[in-house]
């Protein structure tokens, strides 16, 4: 009975208990506060009739003192008349101590007074006695008495109106409050109502919203389920959509998609299932049962024990079985499934997706054979290829044994071309012509000698046998000897060079002769490739304390600004032969960036490259140095060395040595020996100088072994031109 009643409740409109709840709690309220006035009220007049009594019974024993003393009788009835002209008052009487009759007056039906002979005997009046005195003695008494009718059908006629009015207002407002109800709460929920039923029916869910009134939270909810609705008309389309695009893909992937309802055992498949267990265009009662005579024997009892481990939760049911056609045809079946449990987690549904993967296997299959048969002529080809290596390797030794056989053979020969070219040269009986021809031989033979020279030692660094020979150099003297040796040179192109050294050690541990070849190399490729220009190389120095010691960490750097490498480039020109596509000269073999950068990886760095095509290039690798065990220079453990200290040195010739000793030389040997110095013809150089005294031959040997080219040629010069210049 309850629920039917809550039911029916439930379907009585909301304006109606708003309605019925503020009419009973409006009502209780004015009844409350009518009721209370009312009784004030009430209490007030019933109040003033009693004091309206007492009054007149005061009066009236006054006025009628003097006429009840004189026992006028006429007066005191008139006397009395006048005393009960309120209404409210029904009569009084007058009862003389000397007189046995008292005089009475009461108000007969019709309102009038009229004289009585017997006192009233009303339950319902009211009345007042006072006595009568004159000069202080009491001559009689005077009853008042007043009827409360007419104050209480006042009254009842006051609790009527106030009744009628609590009960207008109460309609009134229940009137205006469902009618304010149904324009800003009723109508709008009723819109919202029939608009929330059409999009349930399906009918026009992107409609314009309806001309009613909506404030406040309805406005809110109004829009709330506006765009509630157009969110979910887009899922409900997005979803058809993907459901479409997957019914696609489930079509094209050939996926069988199953469903399972474990407690009712009611299996749905969908048509790809069919498809995958050969069943085109039918329906099975128990696809279960199908599922499970259409598998292969060997895989039956695998599959259901998987598929009991998953039902109690201890496996994924993700397996792979062969089924049997009805043709007799076997297929292979890869199938995944999902458990949904219920609360108290026994399995409720599974659902699960089915593919053939027959062709894969069979694939599989084909190529592990072909797998087998390619291991085996792997195999053959292995054995070929050792003996191919081994073959490679013999030709390799035979190579190497070859250079190095060849490498006397072919500069013995050159160096002799190399001599006697610049011997007839410097003939005398040679005609210009002749000697420009043998200047061809001797510059061609020297490219080739440097080739050769390129050529083994990268012979010698592919075969590994390259060998690092650690010496202690002191390194401020080597980059002098560096910058010493190329620059001539750089005289000859007009560059301008610079050293930077910062914080060198005094000495340290390196291949000296690797380490200045690479410095050559890098500098003269500068010089070669910056005419005009300026070549700097910088060298930085810092030490480092590990367990191994002390050692220094040097950075060294050869930039030039030069027309720069092409970012094409930078890269290929490290290879054998390779020269970059830049404007100036290209002479030499291109192998001087490749030993350069084998030499570097050698001392354990990485020569690398930064530059862009009109500014310049900038080469740098760094090297871990161990310092020596001597003791350190003075003013601490470190030398700074500077350009301008640099120069003082070049300036500054060997003690015995002056122009003087030069200058009484004969003006060919001398300009002899400045040819020979500017070509760094060093044995030529040897050749003259053999028959000179040996204090002179010991100071200018003192000065090559010093690499002071450029020094020992100034003093040549100044012999030649006469001028003084003795250290």
């Amino acid at each position: 009975m309850l629920e039917r009643f809550a039911r029916r409740a439930g379907r009585i409109s909301i304006g109606v208990y708003v309605s019925v709840t503020l009419t009973a709690v409006v009502t209780l309220v004015l009844t409350t506060f009518a009721l209370y006035f009312y009784q004030v009220e009430r209490a007030q007049r019933w109040e003033q009739l009693h004091r309206t009594l007492a009054e007149s019974a005061e009066e009236l024993a006054v006025a009628v003192a003097l006429p009840a003393w004189n026992f006028d009788e006429t007066q005191i009835i008139t006397i009395m008349k006048s005393g009960l002209s309120n209404r409210n008052l029904y009569g009084s009487s007058v009862a003389p101590v000397s007189n046995s009759q008292p005089f009475i007056l009461m108000r007969s039906q019709a309102g009038q007074l009229v004289s009585s002979s017997q006192l009233p005997q009303r339950a319902d009046l009211l009345s007042a006695w006072r006595p009568i005195i004159v000069g202080g003695q009491q001559i009689g008494t005077i009853t008042v008495y007043a009827t409360p009718t007419e104050l209480v059908e006042q009254l009842r006629k006051r609790l009527y109106t106030i009744i009628g009015m609590i009960f207008v207002m109460v309609l009134t407002l229940v009137l205006a409050l469902y009618v304010l109800l149904w324009h800003l709460v009723l109508k709008p929920l009723t819109s919202i109502e029939r608009y929330a039923a059409n999009v349930k029916a399906g009918q026009n869910p992107g409609a314009a919203p309806p001309k009613d009134l909506f404030l406040g939270e309805l406005k809110t909810l109004n829009s709330s389920i506006r765009a509630m609705v157009r969110v979910m008309d887009s899922r409900y389309v997005a979803m058809h959509a993907s459901e479409e695009r997957l019914q696609i893909a489930t079509s094209a992937a050939a996926i069988g998609i199953w469903d399972w309802n474990i407690a009712d055992d009611v299996v749905v498949w969908d048509e790809q299932m069919y498809r995958l267990f050969g069943i085109e265009g039918g329906t099975l009662a128990r696809p279960m049962q199908h599922w499970r005579s259409m598998m292969h024997p060997d895989d039956a009892i695998p599959t259901e024990a998987l598929l009991q481990q998953a039902l109690d939760g201890r496996a994924e049911f993700d397996v792979e079985f062969r089924i049997v056609w009805a043709d007799g045809s076997v297929r292979h079946i890869k199938a995944d499934a999902m458990i949904f449990r219920s609360a108290d987690g026994k399995p409720a549904r599974m659902v699960g997706v089915n593919y053939d993967v027959t062709e894969s296997r069979e694939a599989a299959q084909e190529l592990r054979r072909h797998r087998i048969h390619l291991e085996d002529l792997v195999t053959q080809r292995t054995n070929a290829l050792s003996v191919a290596v081994l073959q490679a390797q013999a030709a390799n030794r035979a190579k190497s044994t070859f250079l190095a056989n060849m490498s006397h053979e072919l500069r013995t020969p050159l160096h002799s071309v190399i001599g006697f070219s610049r011997l007839m040269a410097d003939s005398k009986n040679m005609l210009p012509e002749e000697k420009r021809n043998l200047a061809i031989i001797h510059r061609s033979g020297q490219h080739l000698l440097t080739l050769i020279n390129d050529i083994l030692e990268l012979s010698k660094i592919e075969a590994g046998r390259t060998v690092l020979q650690t010496e202690v150099v002191v390194l401020a003297d080597m980059l002098q000897e560096v910058i010493d040796m190329v620059s001539m040179k750089a005289e000859q192109n007009g560059v301008q060079l610079l050293l930077e050294a910062e914080g060198l050690p005094p000495d340290a541990c390196v291949d000296g002769t690797r380490l200045r070849q690479v410095l050559i190399n890098l500098l003269s490729n500068a010089i070669k490739f910056a005419p005009h220009g300026q070549v700097t190389l910088a060298v930085q120095g810092q030490s480092v304390a590990d367990a191994a010691g002390e050692q220094y960490a040097l950075v060294f750097t050869v930039r030039d600004n030069g027309p720069g490498i092409a970012a094409e480039d930078q890269q290929r020109i490290f290879e054998p032969f390779i020269q970059a596509d830049t404007p100036g000269a290209h002479e030499g073999t291109g192998l001087g960036l490749t030993i350069s950068r084998e030499f570097v990886q050698l001392m354990g760095g990485e020569l690398t490259l930064e530059s862009q095509a009109g500014a310049g290039a900038s080469f740098r690798f760094s090297l871990l140095l161990p310092r020596d065990g001597a003791a350190p220079a003075p003013g601490g453990n470190e030398v700074s060395v500077s350009v301008a200290a640099l120069g003082e040195a070049r300036a500054a010739p060997p003690p015995g040595l002056s122009r003087d000793d030069l200058a009484a030389l004969d003006p060919a040997l001398r300009r002899a020996l400045m040819k020979a110095l500017l070509e760094l013809n060093l044995g030529r150089v040897a050749q003259l100088l053999a028959p000179l005294p040996a204090p002179l031959v010991a100071a200018v040997e003192h000065m090559l072994r010093q690499h002071q080219y450029p020094q020992l040629c100034g003093l040549l010069d100044d012999a030649e031109n006469g001028t003084a210049s003795v250290s």
